[in-house]
This record gives structure tokens, sequence and C-alpha cells, in this order.
């Protein structure tokens, strides 16, 4: 999913205005590369399906 989101990011960037990551305030590209990583990093935590 994070890659997913980077390339998306890398896209957009490229065709539409460049869009900087900024942490300090978030913006909503830094507010969805921080939710990729959470659903990535809590993926591992999710008891499997059976």
């Amino acid at each position: 999913m994070t890659l997913l989101w980077f390339v998306v990011w890398l896209i957009a960037n490229i065709v539409g205005e460049p869009e900087p990551l900024r942490f300090d305030p978030v913006n909503w590209w830094a507010g969805f590369l921080l939710l990729a990583v959470a659903l990535d990093l809590g993926r591992q935590h999710a008891p499997r399906s059976t």
C-alpha cells in the first residue's frame, strides 16, 4: 500500500503542480502517507482469517 501511495504521489507530482510532503503542519499528502504506513504496519498484527 505504501508503494502504491508513492506511485500515485509521484505521478501527481509530475503531472500536476509539485506538492511537497510537509509534516509540520501535516498536509493531505503526508496524512495519506501516514495512513498508508499505519495500514501496512497494522496488517502484521491483524489475526488471519481462515
